[in-house]
């Protein structure tokens, strides 16, 4: 009898247990862009205070997605140079949710250097990948040529120019022709012009760049020794712009606008 009396309570147990109901959950969606120009924003991190291991970065598009049981959130915006901007959002539904970040215009206060363990220079679970900053290209001095973002490639560690009169390059002893070149995940197959004097993109036209000099992604493939990922701008769809430079033997400029206001460009 007593065995009998165990086995029931056993199985109350179980079946309040499985009765539960799983709670909904909804997806927060949407864009992070620049306030000024309407720019979508690459590697922007959306964090989720209230679930500090919860989180989201836009892709090559500006665009984020996270998936959440329902309930009261606070989603922080941030991205390097940019103002955070925080937001509290009730989740009861699926919601599209664009963000609008401000340059950060604040000066950098007293730097402090100290040692640390070998360990905590580790910053990129990445191996081989680097990002070249727009305005590293645009500081570095030039004399009879154009500011180019594969003359400022070959200042990279374990990458060699090809010679004199081209812009090819080596990357870890491979030859010219085993780097893979994208501009908006189009193949670049002749990246010089005129003996590497003229450049093929514009730096003034330039978003994000990011160079794979090691084990690169699946998503990429065809070329043995790197891959040069650029993504040009998509123009301010917020108001008309212009920039340009003149040069001993080549100008350029770059003119951009709305086409209709926030939509196009």
């Amino acid at each position: 009898m007593k065995s009998i009396f165990i086995v029931a309570i056993v199985a109350i147990g179980s079946y309040t247990t499985y009765a539960q109901p799983v709670p909904d959950r909804f997806t927060i969606s949407g864009y992070v862009r620049d306030s000024a120009r309407g720019e979508e924003l690459i590697g922007a991190n959306i964090i989720i205070t209230d679930l500090p291991s919860t989180g989201a970065t836009t892709n090559a598009y500006g665009f984020y997605s996270i998936t959440l049981p329902a309930g009261l959130y606070t989603l922080v915006t941030q991205y390097v140079g940019y103002q955070s901007v925080r937001t509290q959002v009730s989740l009861d539904k699926n919601i599209r949710l664009d963000f609008s970040v401000a340059q950060s215009i604040n000066r950098l206060s007293e730097v402090v250097i100290s040692s640390e363990p070998d360990d905590a220079n580790v910053t990129n679970t990445r191996m081989g990948v680097e990002k070249i900053e727009i305005r590293e290209i645009e500081n570095i001095p030039v004399l009879m040529v154009e500011r180019d973002v594969l003359k400022t490639l070959q200042l990279k560690p374990g990458v060699k120019s090809a010679g004199e009169g081209n812009s090819g390059f080596y990357v870890r002893g491979g030859t010219a022709d085993q780097n893979l070149i994208l501009l908006d995940e189009a193949s670049v197959f002749n990246a010089s012009h005129l003996l590497g004097f003229f450049s093929v993109f514009n730096s003034d036209a330039l978003k994000d760049i990011t160079f794979f000099k090691g084990t690169q992604p699946a998503e990429y493939g065809s070329r043995l020794s790197s891959v040069l990922d650029i993504r040009m701008q998509e123009g301010n769809d917020r108001r008309f712009g212009f920039e340009g430079g003149i040069g001993l033997i080549s100008s350029r400029l770059k003119v951009e606008g709305p086409i209709v206001k926030e939509k196009g460009s």
